[in-house]
Formats: structure tokens, C-alpha cells, sequence
């Protein structure tokens, strides 16, 4: 009887031994199965398109024996600067003010200056749109006709509705890059690629000026076109071979 027992028990355990060993077998199997890795990609996608919108930046200044005369003189040199913007049927869409100061100039040490009074100077610059590009150069020469003393420059962009288009448009370009370069990179690593597991996006864009030409008829400038760029960080799954 006790053999018999003895017997039995030894079976068992020999009975689950091998079974221990084959459930382990099939764990290890089935996580080698599912090893899983991840590729990330960087891209960036542009689309240049020729600008709708040029910026040309202004200033108008003027000067007083006190702050509230060279104030009130700036006031009436931008109010003649705004009505001729207006009259000249330009495209103008809209002019804004972008810095106002008045300061202090008190006289200096060179010959012939030691007994002058301080004055005071104000100063108002402005961005004036234009939704015609080719305007640029005749909103220049208008606002120097009119009051103002300081030309800041010239910045040709784009509506905000045609940028989204474009950025929608680099953004696709973007992926498309970016999708390449990952089926690149695991074929040669020798992964398959899967979903995507992760993604963001930025963007950048220039604002070009155009080349400037003084003539007889008056400032001409040409415009350049505007590039919308997106960049797209993508991780996607991907499994072993």
C-alpha cells in the first residue's frame, strides 16, 4: 500500500513538472511574440505661395518747447497722414499704432548748443496694411508726403485664411515625409510598422521684403513669396519580423 502511494505521488510530481515547464515555455513564447518597439520621425513640410498682404511701417514725430505742444502738432500730423491714406483710394485695410512715446531732448555739449532749451519730441509708428501687394510703394510715398518722418520697412504675409490653407497643406506634406521615413527606417531595422501611437505639430513662416526701387514715378517695390513650413514629431508602433 504505501509503495503504491509512493508511486502515485512520484507520478504526480513528474505529471507537473512537465506541465510547469511547458506553461513557461508558451509565456515565453507569446512575449517574444508581442515584443513591441516604437520609431520616431521628425519632418517638415513648406509651401511657398506669393503674398496677399503687404505691412509697410510708418512713423510721424514732432517736436515742441513742451510735451503738450509737441503732442498736440503730432496729433494734427497724424490726422493729415490718416486722411490722405484715405483719400488716395489705396487698399489700405487697416492702419494701427504700434509705439507711442513722448521724450525729453535736452540740448548738448557741441559748440553753438550750450545755451539751446530742451524740447520735447513725440512719436507715433504705425502699421498700415494694404490688401493690394503692389500698393506697397505708393502707401510709402503717401505717408511721407503726409507727416511722416521714419519708414520702418516693408513685411509682405498673408491673410490668416490663406496662411491656414497653406499650413493645412505643409502640415500633409509633413506626414507624408514623415510616414516615408519611418517605412525606411523599419524595414531596415527589420520591424513592421503599425499606428501611430504619438504626434504633434509646430509652425514657422517668413515674412520676406521685397526689393525696393526709387524711380521718377515713384517706390516701387516687388514683393516675394511668403513660405508656410509645418514640422510633425510622429512615434508609431511597430512589432519585429
Amino acid at each position: 500500500m504505501d509503495r503504491n502511494l509512493t508511486a502515485i505521488a512520484l507520478t504526480s510530481i513528474v505529471l507537473l513538472s512537465a506541465l510547469g515547464v511547458a506553461g513557461a515555455g508558451t509565456l515565453q513564447s507569446q512575449s517574444a511574440g508581442n515584443q513591441s518597439a516604437t520609431v520616431s520621425v521628425s519632418a517638415t513640410g513648406a509651401v511657398s505661395a506669393e503674398p496677399d498682404r503687404a505691412v509697410v511701417y510708418v512713423a510721424v514725430t514732432a517736436e515742441g518747447d513742451n510735451a503738450s505742444e509737441a503732442t498736440g502738432d503730432l496729433a494734427a500730423n497724424v490726422s493729415d497722414l490718416r486722411a490722405a491714406l484715405d483719400d488716395e483710394n489705396l487698399s489700405v485695410a487697416s492702419v494701427r499704432t504700434t509705439d507711442y512715446s513722448v521724450s525729453e531732448r535736452r540740448p548738448g555739449d557741441g559748440e553753438g548748443q550750450g545755451n539751446a532749451p530742451t524740447s520735447y519730441v513725440a512719436r507715433q509708428s504705425f502699421a498700415v496694411t494694404t490688401t493690394d501687394t503692389s500698393e506697397a510703394g505708393a502707401v510709402i510715398d503717401t505717408a511721407v508726403a503726409n507727416g511722416a518722418t521714419e519708414v520702418g520697412g516693408v513685411q509682405f504675409a498673408l491673410s490668416e485664411d490663406r496662411r491656414q490653407e497653406l499650413r493645412d497643406e505643409a502640415i500633409d506634406r509633413a506626414v507624408d515625409d514623415a510616414r516615408s521615413q519611418a517605412e525606411a527606417l523599419a524595414d531596415s531595422t527589420g520591424l513592421s510598422l503599425g499606428p501611430v501611437r504619438s504626434v504633434s505639430t509646430g509652425d514657422a513662416g517668413g515674412f520676406p521684403v521685397g526689393r525696393v526701387a526709387a524711380e521718377d514715378a515713384g517706390t516701387t517695390i516687388d514683393p516675394s513669396p511668403v513660405t508656410v513650413s509645418a514640422t510633425v514629431d510622429i512615434t508609431y508602433n511597430a512589432t519585429a519580423d
